[in-house]
C-alpha cells in the first residue's frame, strides 16, 4: 500500500518540478524501475532480513519533508533532475530491500503475494487522498504505514541480522 502511494507522490512531486509532461512519467517510472532493480539486486546478496533495513527507507521517507521543495525548485535544471531521479525514488531502493528479503523467506510466498496485490489495491484507492490532504501529508501516511510493517515484522519475529550470502561480492 505504502509503496504504491510512494510512487504516486513521486509522480506529483515531480510535476511541481518540470510541470505535467510526459518527461516527468519518463523521470519517475525510470527511478523506479532503477530502484526496484538496485533494490533486487542488493537484496540477493543479503542472507535475511534486517530492522535496521527500515532506518535508511524511514530517513528517505523524511529527506523531502525536511527538504523544502522552494530550494529544489531554486535550483537549475540540473539540480531538479538530480532530485527526482535520486532522491524521489530512494525510499523504492530501500522498500524494495525490506520487501524482497521478506517475500523470499515467506512460508506462503502465494499468501504473500496476494497480500502484497491487496494492499497495491488499497494504496491505488489512497491516492485520492492526496488531493483531500495534500501530498505532503500523504507522505505521513506512507511513514505511518512503513512503521506499522516494521511493527508487524517484528510482532512475527523476523530476522534481526544481515549477512552477506556465502561467495558474494
Amino acid at each position: 500500500m505504502a509503496f504504491l502511494l510512494l510512487e504516486t507522490k513521486s509522480i506529483g512531486d515531480c510535476t511541481l518540478f518540470f510541470g505535467t509532461t510526459w518527461l516527468v512519467t519518463m523521470v519517475v517510472v525510470a527511478g523506479v524501475l532503477v530502484m526496484v532493480m538496485a533494490g533486487n539486486l542488493v537484496a540477493a546478496r543479503l542472507r535475511q532480513f534486517s530492522f535496521w533495513m527500515y532506518l535508511p527507507l524511514l530517513a528517505s521517507l523524511l529527506l523531502p519533508l525536511v527538504v523544502s521543495r522552494e530550494t529544489i525548485l531554486a535550483g537549475d535544471f540540473s539540480v531538479r533532475l538530480l532530485w527526482a531521479l535520486f532522491v524521489v525514488p530512494l525510499p523504492i531502493f530501500f522498500a524494495g530491500l525490506v520487501f524482497s528479503t521478506t517475500f523470499r523467506a515467506a512460508k506462503s510466498p502465494s499468501a504473500a503475494f496476494g497480500a502484497n496485490l491487496i494492499g497495491a489495491m488499497l494504496g491505488g484507492f489512497c491516492e485520492y487522498l492526496g488531493m483531500v490532504v495534500g501530498s505532503q501529508r500523504l507522505s505521513l501516511l506512507v511513514i505511518g504505514l512503513y512503521l506499522g510493517s516494521l511493527l508487524m515484522m517484528r510482532r512475527a519475529g523476523h530476522g534481526t541480522s544481515v549477512v552477506p550470502v556465502a561467495g558474494g561480492h
